[in-house]
């Protein structure tokens, strides 16, 4: 049997242990939320929808959500243009980055310009 003495550190071990993996683990998704993700060959989109919280596209495929869906990150790692149907129609060029918040409906390649 362990004396007082000794339990209090188990106690106290755990605990830290516990805090540590907690806020080392807090810390780490915060981090991811902030990156932008970034796979060749893929449009990626990272959204504010809990179930689908990000999005990924292969080059050349159209891409539809069920309801219009705030998308806070836009990257094309493809060699195509998309054009992305929002508030604010926009289009994404290959290797490019959009950060700014936009609610979206879809997006698809193009050859030419997108509508604005």
């Amino acid at each position: 049997m362990l004396r007082h003495n000794a339990w209090r550190g188990v106690m106290v071990g755990a605990t830290l242990a516990g805090l540590t993996a907690f806020g080392s683990g807090a810390a780490t998704a915060a981090q991811a939320d902030a990156t932008p993700c970034h796979i060749d060959g893929y449009v990626c989109m990272t959204t504010n929808d809990i179930y689908t919280p990000t999005v990924y596209v292969a080059d050349g495929d159209d891409y539809t959500f069920l309801r219009p869906t705030e998308v806070t990150t836009i990257s094309n790692d493809t060699s195509k243009l998309y054009c992305v149907d929002a508030e604010y129609n926009l289009s994404v060029r290959p290797g490019e980055t959009v950060t700014l918040p936009h609610t979206v409906t879809s997006l698809g390649p193009t050859s030419g310009g997108c509508l604005s």
